[in-house]
């Protein structure tokens, strides 16, 4: 098993599939947009699409 408490993926939340955020994988079937858009038990959908989000772009991670 890894730790993917660090881990980020490109991908929408909720009904909204224009906007692409960064996602924090929580675990394998969670993940949480680092901007806080949607519910935290909401839909995500993973793409391999850039992130437009200026809000998750503008997160700066800790590493």
């Amino acid at each position: 098993m890894t730790d993917s408490a660090h881990e980020t993926v490109a991908g929408t939340v909720e009904d909204d599939v224009r906007t692409v955020h960064r996602l924090r994988v929580l675990d394998e079937h969670k993940r949480q947009a680092l901007c806080g858009a949607g519910d935290p038990d909401g839909v995500t959908d993973v793409w391999l699409r850039a992130v437009n989000c200026h809000a998750c772009l503008d997160v700066q991670e800790e590493a």
